[in-house]
C-alpha cells in the first residue's frame, strides 16, 4: 500500500483542527456553566443546589466503590514491586517517599480521570444525548430554559467537588493497600510505610494532584457534554456518540498528564 504524501498531510491537519476545535468547544462549554453559576440567580435561573446534591451522588458517590477497587489494585501491584525491589536494594525510606510522591502527583489523579470519564462521561453522555435524541432539549429551549443551566452546570459544579475528594481518597486507599501489602509480606509496620510515604509528600504536590483532578474533571465533562449536545447535527447515535466521548476524554486526560507533567519538570 503506497501512502500519499499529501492524504497524510490532509489527515494530520484535519486531527489538529479536531483538537483545537474540541479544546476551544469544551472551553466555551465550561465558560457557560461559570457564567450560569455565578450569575444565574440574577436572572431568576439559579443552578439549583438540589440538582448539584443529585449529580454529587451520581457522579462522586457511585464511583466511591470503582475507586476503593482501584486503589486496592494498584496498591498492590505497587506493593508487589517494592516487595522486589527490596530483594536488590535493602534500604527503604527513600523508596517509600518516591512512592508516596508518585501517588500524589502522577498515578492518582490518572487513575481517577480515567475512571471518571469511563464511567461518568459514558453515562452523562448517553443520557445528555438521549435527550437531544428524543427532543427533550429543544423542549426546554422552547420552554426559554437554558439546557446548559439546568442540565450541564450542576454537573460541573459536582465533578469540582468530587474529582479532587476522589483523587485524595485514592492516594489514601493505595497507601494503605502499600503498608498491609508489606506488613504482611515483609513483616514491615503499617504505620511506619504509610508515615515514610506521607514524608514525601509536600504542600506543592497536594496542590498538584489536586489541580489536576480538577482539571480532568472538567475535560471530562466538558468532552461529553459538548459530545451529546451536537450528537444530532454530527448524525451520531447515543452508543456511537457515548464511545467517542470516552475514547476522546481518555485520550485527553493521558496528553493533558504528559504536558503537565514535561512542563512541571522542566
Amino acid at each position: 500500500m503506497v501512502l500519499n504524501p499529501l492524504s497524510v498531510i490532509e489527515r494530520t491537519g484535519y486531527g489538529f483542527m479536531f483538537w483545537i476545535l474540541g479544546t476551544f468547544s469544551v472551553l466555551r462549554l465550561s465558560a457557560a456553566c461559570t457564567a450560569w453559576c455565578l450569575t444565574g440567580w440574577l436572572y431568576g435561573q439559579p443552578v439549583r443546589f438540589s440538582a448539584i446534591t443529585m449529580q454529587i451522588v451520581e457522579l462522586g458517590v457511585k464511583s466511591l466503590p470503582l475507586t476503593a477497587l482501584f486503589a486496592f489494585s494498584f496498591g498492590s501491584v505497587v506493593g508487589l514491586q517494592v516487595d522486589l525491589l527490596l530483594d536488590s536494594v535493602d534500604y527503604l525510606p527513600p523508596i517509600l517517599t518516591f512512592v508516596g510522591n508518585f501517588f500524589i502527583k502522577q498515578q492518582a489523579p490518572v487513575i481517577v480521570g480515567i475512571l471518571l470519564a469511563a464511567r461518568v462521561g459514558g453515562a452523562f453522555t448517553s443520557e445528555l444525548s438521549s435527550m437531544v435524541i428524543d427532543g427533550e432539549i429543544a423542549a426546554l429551549k422552547t420552554m426559554g430554559i437554558d439546557p446548559v443551566r439546568f442540565i450541564v452546570a450542576p454537573a460541573f459544579v459536582a465533578m469540582l467537588i468530587v474529582t479532587p475528594l476522589l483523587t485524595m481518597l485514592m492516594v489514601a486507599g493505595q497507601l494503605i493497600t502499600l503498608a498491609l501489602y508489606l506488613f504482611f509480606t515483609k513483616g514491615i509496620a503499617a504505620i511506619f510505610v504509610v508515615g515514610l510515604a506521607v514524608e514525601g509528600i509536600e504542600a506543592p504536590d497536594v496542590a498538584t494532584g489536586i489541580l489536576k483532578g480538577l482539571l480532568y474533571g472538567v475535560v471530562i465533562l466538558g468532552i461529553s457534554a459538548q459530545t451529546a449536545l451536537t450528537a444530532v447535527e454530527r448524525g451520531r447515535s447515543t452508543g456511537s456518540a457515548t464511545t467517542f466521548a470516552v475514547v476522546v476524554s481518555i485520550t485527553a486526560v493521558l496528553v493533558a498528564d504528559a504536558v503537565i507533567s514535561i512542563l512541571t519538570l522542566g
